[in-house]
C-alpha cells in the first residue's frame, strides 16, 4: 500500500472531487440565494439600512457559513484552509491584491461616514467578513481543493475556479439583478486577485480578509457614492483592476500550464 494511500485514506469520508464540489455549491447557492430571495429586500436594496442588511444579507450568509462549516467539519478535507504547500508568487502576482487594496482603502477614505449610522456600518461589516469567509471557503477553498486532485496543471485549477466563481454571480438573476450578466465578468477577475491573496501566503485567511474588504468598501459605496480626490482616484483605478487582471489570469494558466494541481500529502 503506497504511503499516500495509508496517509490519505482514513483522514477523508468523501474524496475531493469535483462532483463533490460541485454537491456542495448547490446546496448553497439553494440556502443562501433562496434566503435572500424570502427576506423580500430587493438586490439593489440589500445594504440600504442596518435592517435590510441583516435580512438580506447577514442571515442567509450566515446559514451558508453553517452548511460550509459543517460539510468540511464532516468531510475532513485536508489543505482548504492553508496549501500543502507553498507555491512561486514573484512582485508581479502580488501587484494585483496590493492594487486591490489600494482602491478599497480610497473608496473607504473618500466615504462621507455621517451619512451612515454605526448600526448600518457593523451590518455591513458582517455581511462583509461573511462574504469574505463563504465564498472564499467555497471557491479558493472547496472548489480549489477539489480541482487539485487528478491529474490537473495548477494553471487549469486556477482557470476553472476563477469561472467557476464568476458564474456564480449568475445566481443574482434570480434576484432580478439585470447586471449579474456583467457581474460574472468583473467577478472572475477579482477571483484572480483573491486566488494569488491565497497562494502568496499559503493560507485562504488572507483571501478571505481581502474578499471582505472590497466588498466592504464596495458595500458602502453603493449606498452613498462618495465624491472627493480620494474616490475619484479609486475609480480612475478600478479600471487598471480588470486590466491586470485579465493579463494575470493567462499569466499563470501559461506559466503553470506543468506545474502539477495536486497537493503532496502530508501525515
Amino acid at each position: 500500500m503506497s504511503s499516500e494511500h495509508r496517509t490519505s485514506s482514513p483522514r477523508w469520508r468523501v474524496t475531493p472531487s469535483v462532483p463533490v464540489a460541485a454537491v456542495v455549491f448547490v446546496v448553497y447557492v439553494v440556502v443562501v440565494v433562496g434566503l435572500m430571495k424570502a427576506s423580500g429586500v430587493g438586490y439593489e436594496h440589500f445594504f440600504d439600512s442596518a435592517d435590510s442588511t441583516l435580512r438580506s444579507a447577514v442571515l442567509p450568509l450566515g446559514a451558508g457559513a453553517v452548511w460550509l462549516t459543517a460539510f468540511l467539519v464532516w468531510a475532513r478535507w485536508d489543505h482548504v484552509f492553508r496549501d500543502a504547500r507553498r507555491l512561486p508568487t514573484g512582485w508581479f502576482l502580488w501587484l494585483l491584491p496590493a492594487v486591490m487594496v489600494v482602491i478599497a482603502i480610497l473608496h473607504l477614505v473618500g466615504l462621507e461616514w455621517d451619512r451612515f449610522s454605526p448600526g448600518h456600518v457593523l451590518a455591513v461589516l458582517a455581511a462583509s467578513v461573511l462574504v469574505g469567509y463563504t465564498e472564499e471557503t467555497l471557491f479558493r477553498g472547496v472548489v480549489l481543493r477539489s480541482l487539485r486532485q487528478g491529474t490537473r496543471s495548477e494553471g487549469m485549477a486556477v482557470l476553472w475556479t476563477t469561472l467557476w466563481f464568476g458564474g456564480f454571480h449568475l445566481t443574482n438573476l434570480l434576484l432580478d439583478e439585470p447586471g449579474a450578466v456583467l457581474q460574472v465578468a468583473f467577478a472572475a477577475l477579482t477571483g484572480t486577485g483573491l486566488y494569488l491573496a491565497r497562494r502568496g501566503t499559503g493560507t485562504i485567511v488572507a483571501a478571505m480578509a481581502l474578499h471582505g474588504l472590497w466588498d466592504f468598501s464596495s458595500f458602502l459605496v453603493g449606498v452613498h457614492e462618495p465624491d472627493g480626490g480620494a474616490a475619484t482616484a479609486a475609480n480612475l483605478i478600478v479600471p487598471l483592476v480588470y486590466v491586470l487582471a485579465g493579463v494575470t489570469l493567462v499569466v499563470l494558466v501559461v506559466r503553470e500550464r506543468r506545474r502539477p494541481a495536486r497537493e503532496a500529502i502530508t501525515a
